[in-house]
C-alpha cells in the first residue's frame, strides 16, 4: 500500500512516549508499504532525524514548525486571541498554512491509498486530504487530559484553561472521529468512551507497548531508597505529576525515612520545576537513554492525575524489572492488577505509606517484579502489536469502498 501519513514530528527522535510508540508501530510496515511522512520540523539535528526515517525506508518530507507556546505566560500573551477561536488551542498552535499547501499538493500529485493520521489534532487538516480513506491513530482521548487538569489545578488560568480545551476538544473529536473512515485507541477504556460519550462502533484497540530486548542489555544497579520519575517535563500531566508529587507527597516520606532520593527523568524541565531541586531530588533533562537511570531506581514511581491513554513509561519500567507504585489514573487502560504486578495509590497519605513499604520490603517487590515482567513479555510486546496497524488500514479502505 501507498500511506501518506500526517504527524506533528519524526518519531525518529525517541524522546517521547508518542514518538516511541509511532516508530515502533510503523516502522516494521515501512519495510513492506510505501509509507510518506508529512511532519513539521523538529529543533536539533534534522538532517540526522531524516537520515534516521529513511534508513527505516520512510520517505520524509518536513515543513516549517509554527511557534509553539509552552509556558503559562507565552500561552496568555501569545495565544489569547485563541480563545475566541472555535477551535482547540492546542490544535490551532500545530496548525500551519505551510503544512496545509504541503499535504494538498501531495495529493493532487501522488495517488495514495490511505490518510494516516497519527494524532488526533491533525485530523484538523481533514479538508486538506480530499476524497481519500481517513484512518486516524488515537493516543488519547484529548478533552479527558484538559478535563483532570480543572480538577487538578488550583491555579484560575488553568482551570479556566482547562474547561476552555476540555469543552472544544471534546467538540473538535466529536466531529473529526466521524469524519474518519476507521480509528484507533490505545486501551479498552478508551474504546468504552468512544462507545458511551461519542457514539462511534467503528474502530479497533492498538495497545501501546516495549521492546523487551534492549533492557535485558543492562544490569539493574539500584541505589538504595531511591525513587525514580520516567516522563517528557516538557508536557503538562508530566509537570503536574512531579510537582505534586515533590509538593505534596515527598514530604511525608522524608518525616519517616529521611535518606529517599529522587530522579526525574525527562527532557526539558521548565525552570521553575528546576528550582525545585535540592541534595535530594534531580532533574537529568534531556539525555540519550533512560535505561541507567531507570534501573538505579528502587522503585518508579507514576503519580499522574490528569493523563489519558495508556502508559509507556510503566510498561519500560516493567520491561527494565523496576517495580511500579502508581495513581489509579497514571496506571488507567493497562491490564494491570493492584498488588499483584503494580501498587496503586492516590491521596499523598496513602501515596507515601506505600512507597515507604515498598522500600522497606524488598520480597514484595520482587515479586511485582517478576509479575509486570511476564505482562510485558506476554501481551505488550511491539512485536505483538505492529500487525495490528496493517490490519487497521486494511480495514479503513474496506469501511471507505463501502460508502462508495
Amino acid at each position: 500500500m501507498d500511506i501518506l501519513v500526517l504527524d506533528e514530528w519524526l518519531p525518529s527522535v525517541h524522546n517521547s512516549g508518542k514518538s516511541i510508540r509511532t516508530f515502533q508501530l510503523l516502522a516494521p510496515l515501512a519495510k513492506q508499504h510505501r509509507i510518506t511522512y508529512l511532519a513539521h520540523c523538529d529543533s536539533g539535528n534534522q538532517a540526522e532525524n531524516i537520515r534516521k526515517m529513511e534508513n527505516a525506508g520512510f520517505e520524509v518530507i518536513v515543513v516549517p514548525r509554527p511557534a509553539i507556546y509552552n509556558s503559562v505566560p507565552k500561552i496568555i500573551l501569545g495565544t489569547l486571541p485563541a480563545f475566541f477561536h472555535p477551535l482547540p488551542l492546542s490544535v490551532r498552535r500545530h496548525f500551519s498554512y505551510n503544512y496545509s499547501k504541503t499535504l494538498r499538493q501531495l495529493v493532487r500529485e501522488r495517488h495514495f491509498d490511505l490518510v494516516h493520521i497519527e494524532w488526533t489534532h491533525y485530523a484538523v487538516y481533514h479538508s486538506c486530504i480530499g476524497h481519500l480513506p481517513q484512518f486516524i491513530c488515537t493516543h488519547n482521548i484529548e478533552y479527558l487530559s484538559w478535563k483532570r487538569v480543572t480538577k487538578a489545578s488550583r491555579n484560575p488560568f488553568k482551570i479556566l484553561l482547562g474547561i476552555h480545551e476540555a469543552l472544544k476538544l471534546y467538540r473538535f473529536e466529536k466531529k473529526y472521529y466521524r469524519k474518519a473512515d476507521y480509528l484507533s485507541v490505545v486501551s479498552d477504556d478508551d474504546a468504552q468512551r468512544l462507545r458511551n460519550e461519542f457514539g462511534l462502533s467503528e474502530f479497533c484497540v492498538i495497545p501501546n507497548g516495549v521492546t523487551i530486548a534492549p533492557y535485558d542489555e543492562m544490569e539493574n544497579t539500584p541505589k538504595s531508597n531511591h525513587l525514580v520519575y520516567c516522563g517528557s517535563m516538557d508536557a503538562l500531566v508530566n509537570q503536574d505529576a512531579a510537582a505534586w508529587f515533590i509538593h505534596d507527597i515527598f514530604p511525608l516520606i522524608l518525616k519517616r525515612k529521611h535518606d529517599v532520593t529522587l530522579t526525574v527523568i525527562g527532557r526539558k524541565p521548565p525552570e521553575w520545576l528546576l528550582k525545585l531541586q535540592t541534595d535530594q531530588i534531580r532533574f537529568t533533562g534531556s539525555i540519550s537513554d533512560v535505561r541507567q537511570p531507570l534501573k538505579e531506581g528502587t522503585l518508579e514511581i507514576v503519580p499522574l492525575r490528569i493523563a489519558g491513554g495508556s502508559r509507556l513509561k510503566i510498561l519500560e519500567a516493567f520491561a527494565a524489572k523496576v517495580p511500579v507504585l502508581s495513581t489509579t489514573v497514571g496506571a488507567e487502560g493497562l491490564n494491570i492488577e493492584n498488588g499483584t504486578n503494580i501498587v496503586l495509590a492516590d491521596t499523598p497519605a496513602t501515596f507515601a505509606d506505600r512507597c515507604i513499604e515498598l522500600l522497606d520490603d524488598s520480597a514484595k517487590r520482587a515479586r511485582l517484579v517478576q509479575a509486570g515482567r511476564q505482562l510485558v513479555e506476554e501481551q505488550y510486546d511491539w512485536s505483538r502489536i505492529s500487525p495490528l496497524v496493517e490490519n487497521a488500514w486494511q480495514k479503513t479502505i474496506e469501511l471507505f469502498n463501502a460508502k462508495q
